[in-house]
């Protein structure tokens, strides 16, 4: 959420903070452990915790520290980032994306009472990540990678993944297991379908293998995590079918965001819970374009793409929506046959380090005879290129995967 101050004045700053609330009361008004804590956990910490892609508010002297921008940020808006308005459609979890004004009223004054911990007694139960733990399939690399960023900036390595099923699979939650959130980017998971595994004469596919941003000509996209984002578990009785010898590739994309990140070490991998049978099928339906280009310096450029639904009637269970850096709005629905429309994601903002999957609390129906329509907008302000569809960081994309099981 925040950026800490760094190096000796930044420790400085915690220590003395921390140092003038030792003697405090333990019931003085509003406090960290009794009042924000239980905000930050819910709020925060999918980033700001250990090992996370943020400064951890799991020390106390960091969240003191970051009171003041704390306030400035959570009024500004920035903070929690931006995610789907949950008026568009309910999803999982979509109160941990957004604060209440009564919450960010206890961070203002709890702040301005000069961020007291208070009583350690009354401190909320230990955080952790939820998950769809124990899994029945767990796979990783098979061995830590360090990054090579042949373009300074970018680098897609893809890991073959042993589903070693000897008949169809159903499965029924994803979980992405990042080993080193500091240089992953975003991880994808594809079914291969046994083509375009990289170069095997260089060495096994299982040590990785260099591939496009985008998953190799033949694959399938399965499912994908970006910082942000949480596990997927299909509502009961709904799954995801691989065929018997599915062969599984693992994505990274490693991110070159600070110096020395090309001496870092990730070994991720996924988590699986499956199933031999269900009563009904997922598909990952993946809805986008590649037909766009956003002027140099537009700050506000919107480009709208209707895509008839062929598939017959569906359920949509929920989209991922995934854009790049310049990124800043995305609206995606259903236009019915009948003029009417159903909002499935409305994003008056994006965030490129908050990419979220809404799997919905309801279905959304969708019959043959429908449309989907998407409108993506981007700013590209301050860059006088033209920016196309592309699969660097700095290019842009325009997708919604889709997740849909089929009416019955």
């Amino acid at each position: 959420m925040i950026h800490t101050p760094t190096g000796l004045a930044g420790l400085l700053v915690a220590s003395a903070l921390v140092g003038c609330q030792a003697a405090a009361p333990a019931n003085v008004g509003v406090t960290y452990y009794k009042d924000v804590r239980p905000i930050l956990d819910n709020n925060c910490a999918r980033c700001h915790t250990a090992n996370g892609i943020a400064p951890s508010f799991d020390d106390p002297a960091v969240a003191v520290a970051e009171a003041p921008n704390m306030v400035a940020r959570t009024e500004a808006g920035d903070m929690p980032p931006p995610a789907p308005l949950p008026g568009c459609r309910a999803y999982e979890d979509d109160d941990s994306y957004f604060l209440t004004d009564a919450d960010k009223a206890t961070i203002a004054a709890w702040s301005d009472a000069g961020a007291p911990l208070g009583d350690v007694t009354e401190a909320p139960a230990p955080w952790a990540a939820r998950t769809i733990a124990p899994f029945d399939i767990e796979m990783h690399a098979s061995a830590p990678y360090s990054p090579t960023f042949a373009d300074g900036e970018n680098d897609y390595r893809c890991f073959e993944l042993d589903l070693n099923n000897d008949a169809a699979v159903y499965v029924t939650g994803f979980e992405a297991l990042v080993d080193n959130p500091k240089i992953v980017h975003h991880v994808v998971l594809f079914n291969s379908n046994g083509v375009n595994l990289g170069d095997t004469t260089g060495g096994d596919p299982h040590e990785g293998f260099s591939c496009g941003g985008f998953g190799n000509s033949g694959w399938d996209f399965v499912s994908g995590w970006a910082p942000g984002g949480e596990p997927i578990a299909f509502p009961d009785g709904l799954g995801l079918k691989l065929k018997q010898g599915t062969q599984l590739v693992l994505q990274m994309h490693y991110y070159n965001s600070f110096e020395g990140a090309d001496l870092e070490q990730d070994q991720s991998g996924y988590g699986l819970t499956t199933s031999s049978s269900v009563s009904n099928q997922v598909y990952q339906i993946p809805v986008g374009t590649y037909d766009f280009t956003i002027p140099a310096n537009d700050a506000a450029y919107s480009s709208s793409f209707v895509f008839p639904w062929t598939y017959g009637d569906y359920q949509i269970l929920g989209v991922f929506p995934h854009m790049h850096t310049r990124g800043s709005g995305f609206q995606y629905e259903i236009a019915h046959a009948d003029a009417s429309r159903t909002c499935l994601v409305d994003m008056n903002q994006w965030s490129f380090h908050n990419q979220v999957t809404a799997l919905y609390d309801e279905p959304a129906t969708i019959t043959a005879g429908d449309a989907v329509s998407m409108t993506c907008t981007w700013d590209n302000a301050g860059n006088p290129n033209d920016l196309v569809w592309g699969e660097g960081t700095g290019d842009e994309m325009c997708f919604g995967f889709t997740y849909a099981a089929k009416v019955r």
